[in-house]
């Protein structure tokens, strides 16, 4: 895969990651200091948590293609 695509999915994850962060602060700032309890607490908290699970997912997915493509490079230089 292209050094550069690695990069942008890279970046792409750790933004989902701290959306996701930024997502469940907000709502536990709601939820405790201004003593708001409704629905919109409840869909920020667990949208900031499928939000940051993304992120996650993402960046395990891409660290498994670069591990393979290690894999893959040091059997192509075995063979040869």
């Amino acid at each position: 895969m292209n050094r550069d695509k690695i990069i942008i999915q890279k970046i792409a994850a750790i933004i989902l990651i701290l959306l996701g962060l930024l997502a469940m602060l907000v709502a536990w700032e709601l939820l405790l200091v201004s003593n708001i309890h409704n629905s919109t607490v409840l869909v920020l908290e667990m949208g900031g948590v499928l939000i940051c699970m993304a992120g996650y997912f993402l960046r395990r997915r891409i660290k498994a293609q670069e591990e393979n493509a290690k894999i893959q490079e040091q059997e192509s230089r075995s063979r040869n």
